[in-house]
């Protein structure tokens, strides 16, 4: 389990004593005295609120996967801790706010900034491709092929029994390069072991050659022939998938992770 940037941890440390302030003042004053005490409410309210934009900004970041792939929400404890302060901070402002405008255009706006802020992310050509932001639960690894640089054909089912690494990457895309010597480096760790890394290309071989010779890697450069659309292949770059000794999909991701969260998700299946 990846551990969540310290940033994380705070912001959801302040969120919990925000809501934690809130309902102190709620039970401590008395529901009846809570009502006739504007300042306590005001000030309960506003922790409530508090907590409800942490918590969504906390949880935005997870689902997003702006985090890394370490910290998509499915693989973060933080997102459901996350969630469940936004629910329990969200059922609190609507305990001390009574005032219909209030009670009901505040949530309103902030769900409304936060549907901008999602369609101006996802169209910043940065995103993580939505399908890497799900699951895989573990479904057959769909047809894939390719001819290797050196002639030969090859597909996921000529590997069957091996723990296949597939990274879909391309010369000018600069993440793709950042994150391929790591991939290399990882085959030749693990190869006595089991793992097989394939580098798979769509770009002509007058392109990719030179780029191979003035970059070696280790493991298996090819061209890709054919793709299930289920890869997305030329769609997005850099695109790896992480295929068990059964052929299924145990990880999919978009951009480079750590070192150490892709050392022990390889062990995990090796």
């Amino acid at each position: 389990m990846s551990t969540p940037p310290l940033y994380i941890v705070v912001a959801l440390a302040v969120a919990l004593a925000a809501l934690a302030a809130a309902e102190a003042a709620w039970r401590f004053a008395g529901r009846a005295a809570f009502r006739q005490r504007p300042a306590v409410r005001v000030g309960a309210a506003s922790a409530a609120l508090l907590a409800v934009a942490i918590s969504a900004v906390v949880a935005c970041l997870h689902l997003a996967g702006r985090l890394g792939v370490e910290q998509i929400w499915f693989r973060a404890p933080t997102f459901y801790l996350a969630a469940a302060i936004f629910l329990l901070a969200f059922a609190a402002w609507f305990r001390f706010v009574d005032r219909p405008l209030l009670r009901l255009g505040i949530p309103a706006a902030g769900l409304a900034v936060t549907a901008l802020a999602a369609i101006v992310i996802r169209t910043d050509g940065r995103s993580t491709p939505l399908t890497m932001l799900l699951p895989s639960l573990r479904r057959a690894a769909p047809e894939l092929t390719w001819t290797t640089v050196s002639g030969q054909q090859g597909s996921i089912y000529d590997r069957r029994g091996k723990v296949m690494l597939v990274n879909c990457w391309a010369t000018w895309c600069a993440p793709c390069r950042h994150e391929m010597p790591m991939l290399s480096a990882m085959q030749a760790r693990y190869a006595d072991r089991g793992l097989v890394v394939v580098y798979l290309s769509l770009e002509d071989r007058e392109v990719v050659e030179p780029f191979l010779r003035a970059h070696p890697l280790t493991g298996t450069s090819a061209r890709l022939e054919h793709a299930a659309d289920y890869y997305q292949a030329g769609k997005f770059f850099p695109i790896t998938f992480l295929l068990a000794r059964d052929g299924s999909v145990e990880k999919r991701w978009s951009g480079r992770p750590t070192e150490r969260w892709l050392a022990d998700t390889i062990e995990a299946q090796l």
